[in-house]
């Protein structure tokens, strides 16, 4: 009750937010429980893997987990809920073959029982450490296994639980597993009240399964006749600082950038035409687009691995001007070299590889920033020795998948 009653004022202003920055989208009706029928007929009788994924950065990381599951375990039909607007379009598109994608559940107690009589899953994997009381306790007691995947306590998570500890610990020892990210995560979960013989630090599964660059080849332009720069996952403030950079480079370099949320993209393309630049939304580009003294703002999602592909360089955002940080795995993949602001807090351990190994360049401020930038830009040879050990790095942290695939035989 003490869970539905705080929950119920979250939502009071939270439903509204929703609507007022047109985070609303179609088929949110679910997330309350009502189920259309062609949902119901496709889960009916049928056995299942629930997987649940809050938002993009976590739709990309489970997507080769679904593959495999479905490969080794082919007679389970994979049920994939997501809780954000990008998030769910992202899953619709790149799981549409391999998973049924519906929203997921509010947190209430008796839409959290709608939705476990549903799906009726064998297990539910919840990736990255999503902890929700009253859906842990619906399937608890109809004795699902409940295992986190990649698991990880940021450090504003780890502060939240820490201070209602008392109240989640029953949740967390609902828990049928834990597979963390680090040893830092491992311990933390812990002192949120795991059971140590139930956790695993099993790397991030961020570094598996990315895809090749035939996979995710796209034509862009602007890369026909210069080297180009992608900002990628940025946040208000980094755009600016971006663009101010990128002008004393404007005549030999090309500029991408793609905002961590793409309803921001109109917003943005206001921003570049103020700073004297051309700006072209990305769902627009052609093959005669005239690229000079142009900046390419990314407009759609599911494009990010592409454009890391074919960069020159990239700086990733949330870093700059916005704690947290976002994922440097993926331009690593590519052998990119990668340029980060300061704060990489979410990201401190993986960050923290590639530092060790001189495989990515963090700065401390927008000056410096500046000047890393020149120094990039001014130095190819530089810029492919920074790729290949990022490149290095991330090969030599793979095969999180596999572990996590070794717990689960035992329920699947």
């Amino acid at each position: 009750m003490l869970f539905n009653f705080v929950f119920f004022v979250y939502a009071l202003g939270y439903l509204p937010y929703l609507f007022l920055t047109g985070r609303w989208y179609k088929g949110y009706g679910c997330r309350l429980g009502f189920f259309p029928f062609r949902l119901k007929a496709c889960l009916y009788a049928v056995s299942s893997v629930w997987i649940h994924a809050v938002s993009v950065g976590e739709i990309m990381a489970v997507t080769g987990l679904v593959s495999k599951i479905k490969s080794r375990w082919p007679s389970y039909t994979i049920v994939v809920t997501t809780t954000t607007k990008t998030g769910y379009e992202l899953a619709q598109s790149k799981l549409k073959d391999k998973a049924i994608v519906i929203p997921s559940p509010l947190d209430f107690s008796w839409v959290a029982s709608s939705f476990v009589r549903l799906i009726n899953p064998k297990i539910y994997l919840a990736a990255e450490t999503e902890i929700w009381p009253n859906l842990f306790h619906c399937l608890y007691r109809r004795k699902i296994p409940i295992v986190i995947t990649n698991g990880r306590v940021s450090d504003v998570s780890y502060g939240r639980y820490k201070a209602i500890r008392v109240l989640l610990r029953k949740t967390i020892e609902k828990v049928s597993f834990f597979c963390m990210q680090s040893d830092t995560d491992a311990a933390r979960i812990i002192e949120l009240g795991a059971d140590k013989d139930k956790i695993l630090t099993v790397g991030n599964i961020k570094f598996d399964e990315l895809p090749s660059h035939q996979e995710i080849l796209v034509q862009l332009p602007i890369l026909k006749d210069r080297p180009v720069w992608v900002a990628g996952s940025t946040h208000p403030g980094e755009e600016e600082i971006v663009l101010r950079v990128f002008a004393k480079h404007r005549d030999s370099w090309g500029l991408v950038i793609a905002p961590r949320h793409v309803d921001r993209s109109e917003q943005i393309v206001g921003l570049v035409q103020s700073r004297g630049f051309k700006a072209v939304r990305f769902s627009q580009l052609s093959p005669s687009q005239d690229t000079k003294d142009t900046v390419i703002v990314v407009d759609t999602i599911g494009h990010l691995c592409a454009l890391y592909a074919q960069a020159s360089l990239v700086f990733v955002g949330k870093s700059l001007c916005v704690g947290g940080g976002h994922n440097i795995i993926e331009p690593a993949f590519y052998a990119k070299p990668v340029i980060i602001g300061p704060y990489m807090q979410n990201f401190r351990d993986v960050t923290a590889l590639f530092k060790t190994q001189g495989a990515i360049v963090q700065v401390k401020d927008e000056l410096e920033f500046e000047g890393q930038v020149a120094r990039l830009i001014g130095d190819e040879h530089l810029r492919t020795q920074l790729g290949q050990k990022a490149y290095a790095v991330v090969k030599a942290n793979q095969g999180s998948t596999e572990r996590t695939l070794k717990i689960l035989e035992k329920w699947l």
